[in-house]
């Protein structure tokens, strides 16, 4: 899937959670999406004079020595406001990123001109309802994503971040008929509600979207289950979960909604009324 412009998905690493409780930029990743693929970035640890918890470091491996050798914010601030200049900007939990962006910005008196805030959590909240969990590692290790590099620091979240936000833009094209998402869409998605979003898509979609139905309709090459109450499902891809490395299933329901389950749960056999059945049954086209 590709976007129709440009989308610079951003990622902090700070010394607290909150700009407004006196924490403060410890280091910054931006990658700019051209089309379907990462063309550029921007990454730097950040120094801000301020002291790094023994907590933070524990998280994030970044040391007081890394920032205090680190260029200061004045000089990256700087840089980073022009990297990102008028494209729209991205973010898992984007709150979080633009309220420091914005807070470091206004210190050194710059006035970032990006073309609005994508969260890729409310995204996948809308996207993909009814997921036990939607933090970054979870929710991208359930749709087969994987770190490059350790996470908690800024280039490798922003990277999976990337990846995860062309994902839904794939299952929103794949869906809908989407050839290319403008980013402005998804910044509209952002502001519905999980159940405005289908009626919402079905009527700017490029081709009509199939509608929910007790059974989905035959598509090549896509394996088929059904449920033992009724019901069929679609495998997405097999995944691998994060937390212990454990085999899980990712699948779709007949309302477009994807869910994971352990391997072992999803092929395992149940007694129903005295018998045994499996729980998810492959259909043989």
């Amino acid at each position: 899937m590709m976007f129709e412009k440009p989308v610079v998905m951003i990622d902090f690493e700070t010394s607290g959670m909150s700009p407004d409780q006196g924490g403060r930029v410890t280091e910054v990743a931006a990658l700019r999406i051209v089309g379907g693929e990462i063309v550029d970035r921007y990454v730097s640890l950040i120094n801000c004079n301020v002291r790094i918890p023994y907590f933070i470091t524990e998280l994030t491996g970044i040391t007081q020595s890394m920032v205090d050798r680190a260029p200061p914010a004045s000089e990256v601030l700087p840089e980073l406001v022009e990297f990102i200049g008028t494209d729209a900007l991205a973010a898992h939990n984007a709150s979080f990123d633009e309220k420091f962006l914005l807070a470091e910005s206004d210190r050194l008196g710059l006035w970032p001109a990006y073309d609005g805030v994508i969260c890729s959590v409310k995204l996948a909240r809308r996207v993909f309802p009814g997921l036990s969990t939607y933090s970054l590692g979870p929710l991208a290790a359930s749709m087969g994503i994987r770190f490059k590099g350790s996470a908690h620091r800024a280039e490798a979240d922003a990277e999976v971040a990337s990846a995860l936000m062309l994902r839904i833009a794939g299952e929103l094209g794949q869906r809908y008929g989407y050839a290319a998402i403008d980013p402005r869409l998804l910044q509209d998605i952002n502001k519905l509600t999980a159940a405005k979003v289908p009626a919402f898509l079905k009527k700017h979609s490029a081709t009509p979207a199939v509608e929910a139905s007790p059974a989905l309709p035959v598509k090549t090459g896509v394996q088929r289950y059904r449920h033992y109450k009724g019901g069929i499902y679609e495998l997405v891809c097999e995944a691998t979960q994060e937390s212990d490395l454990s085999p899980v299933i990712v699948y779709r329901a007949p309302d477009g909604s994807i869910w994971t389950r352990p391997e072992t749960v999803f092929f395992e056999k149940i007694q129903v009324n005295g018998a045994e059945v499996m729980r998810f049954t492959p259909i043989k086209e």
